[in-house]
């Protein structure tokens, strides 16, 4: 089967399933049901299948947003009262759970939360001679919560998001002040700001909805597109190559799916080299780059293999680049697999930056139609390529 004929396959398989769970929320009925029905169509072909199960704390990974609105009102309350040092105290903790939540992406408010199952599906694919190397192919299945800032001023973005932080930084810098020194004029200005700077700060309340979105080309397409590879290779059976597609859940709920999916394989890593191609929201073809770094710049990908697959796409006509994550736009599943020493690295297909993303990123519109499939197909050419070169390689 060609490429444009497979990219067809994995978007048909994308909108039918969509038709048939609708949005997908990790910890969810329909997120459970979607692993069940690629959990089916592996068993198709793939050599074994596996469904492992993991807890998650649903609703806990954009906790922050509210802990750090609410911090800043009752810190701008205490500041009129004239206790600064509870001020103080609110922001830095409200703060330090962003930076840990957010920035890092570790659990520290999530068993405030309530915990749920999710379920990553993997099948693998044998070589035909002894085992030398293993390459994961991985999307997730999981939908995002709808970005209210996306439908709604969208222009405006990245200052009502970082607009709002700067100001709680603010606050906590105003509350420092206070604590140090007394000018009472000042005290007041600074008060009279600060609380101005609520309305900013406040609208942070309502910047994810409780709604997910149809969540094709973010990301169900990626987990289509693995399968399409993984039918190809069983199909065309490598040497010494082995091939696992992985379709994450709780992705957007901070990875935790590919976190419990690396925890529980960890040792196999070191056993077997293994290298990890992510997708990630595959939209449009001439957007298309690869990751050198993830988690906002905190985890290191693989450079070496960010540069094979740039030069093997422009070998095969395609136009694309490397590029580090931008910072405070979150985070990928090849995150977690490259923390245990995966070569890894994430292939997205949109503006990546908070100023630029795809318009119907995280919005009701992220709808099969929306992804363009010259996009689908070339990731799939380079894919494809890069593992029969590796194997041969193996040969060697």
């Amino acid at each position: 089967m060609n490429r444009q004929a497979m990219a067809e396959q994995a978007l048909f398989q994308t909108d039918e399933m969509i038709q048939e769970t609708g949005p997908r929320l990790a910890g969810t009925s329909a997120s459970l049901k979607a692993a069940d029905l690629l959990s089916q169509k592996l068993e198709e072909f793939a050599d074994t299948v596996e469904k492992e199960h993991f807890f998650l704390h649903k609703g806990a990974f954009l906790g922050w947003i509210r802990i750090l609105v609410a911090a800043y009102l009752l810190g701008v309350l205490f500041l009129w009262i004239a206790l600064p040092y509870v001020t103080a105290l609110l922001l830095a903790l409200s703060l330090s759970i962003l930076i840990v939540q957010f920035f890092y992406y570790k659990p520290m408010i999530d068993k405030l939360y309530p915990k749920k199952t999710g379920c990553n599906v993997v099948g693998t694919i044998e070589p035909q001679g002894d085992v030398t190397s293993q390459i994961i192919v991985s999307g997730h299945h999981d939908s995002a919560r709808i970005f209210n800032f996306f439908i709604h001023q969208p222009k405006l973005y990245n200052l009502r998001v970082t607009g709002g932080i700067a100001l709680v930084v603010f606050l906590l810098l105003v509350s420092l002040f206070q604590i140090a020194t007394s000018f009472p004029t000042v005290d007041l200005i600074l008060n009279i700001l600060v609380s101005v700077g609520f309305l900013l700060t406040g609208q942070m309340w309502f910047f994810a909805s409780s709604k997910g979105t149809p969540g094709a080309g973010d990301n169900l397409i990626a987990s289509h597109m693995a399968l399409e590879i993984g039918r190809h290779f069983k199909q065309h059976p490598l040497e010494h190559t082995r091939v696992i597609v992985a379709s994450f859940d709780a992705e957007e709920e901070g990875l935790r799916g590919a976190r419990a999916y690396a925890l529980a394989h960890k040792d196999e890593f070191q056993e077997t080299p293994t290298t990890l191609l992510n997708v990630d929201c595959p939209y449009y073809l001439k957007d298309l780059f690869f990751l050198t770094t993830d988690i906002n710049g905190t985890v290191k990908l693989s450079d070496e293999l960010a540069e094979e697959l740039v030069d093997l796409a422009e070998t095969l006509g395609y136009f694309a680049y490397r590029q580090p994550i931008a910072f405070l736009t979150g985070g990928t599943d090849a995150a977690e697999l490259a923390k245990y020493g995966v070569k890894a690295t994430t292939l997205m297909a949109m503006p990546w930056s908070n100023k630029e993303r795809a318009s119907v990123y995280h919005t009701p519109d992220d709808t099969v139609d929306k992804i363009e499939i010259e996009a689908v197909a070339a990731s799939l050419d380079i894919f494809i390529a890069y593992i029969e070169e590796t194997d041969k390689k193996a040969r060697i």
